[in-house]
């Protein structure tokens, strides 16, 4: 035997042999049922959700976007929070109140409601990243409401019991 096939064949033996010892670990190792996926599960099902900030957080991205465009530029939290609420509100946490407590979200549970915020944060982020905030605001925040349709739509179906769309 030369030394190269000696070489190889004990590297084939060696592989062999490897193959063999991951194997029967494999095959007889069963772990034990980890509390940790069980909790870091049962966490994500029962989360405290918050409408009221992921609502801020959503009119904060809105907020950061709105203020480069061309019709709204420089706009703050004064000014945005009125456009949203036809002139009732003068800061987020005001506004964002007054439509928690609209029929429609208001009837929502709070997961649900958070989601669909969510949605509107998606949509802010996704147009500021996309650099469209230079175009008219009046025009992104009336899109807000057709982009973020099929979002909200799984919101409903991913939270409430009922689909009500």
């Amino acid at each position: 035997m030369t030394a190269r096939s000696l070489r190889k064949s004990s590297a084939h033996w060696l592989g062999l042999i490897s193959g063999l010892v991951v194997f029967s670990y494999c095959s007889s190792y069963s772990p034990e049922p980890s509390g940790e996926a069980s909790i870091v599960l049962q966490s994500l099902l029962n989360y405290s959700a918050n409408p009221s900030s992921a609502c801020k957080s959503s009119m904060q991205e809105a907020e950061d976007c709105l203020k480069n465009s061309q019709d709204l530029q420089g706009s703050g939290e004064t000014e945005i929070s009125g456009i949203f609420s036809g002139g009732t509100s003068q800061n987020y946490e005001s506004y964002c109140s007054k439509v928690l407590e609209q029929d429609k979200i208001g009837g929502l549970n709070t997961k649900t409601q958070e989601c669909i915020f969510n949605c509107n944060e998606a949509y802010w982020s996704k147009v500021q990243s996309e650099t469209d905030c230079s175009g008219e605001g009046s025009e992104l925040i009336s899109n807000s409401g057709i982009e973020t349709l099929n979002c909200v739509r799984n919101c409903k179906e991913l939270y409430s019991p009922e689909p009500e769309f």
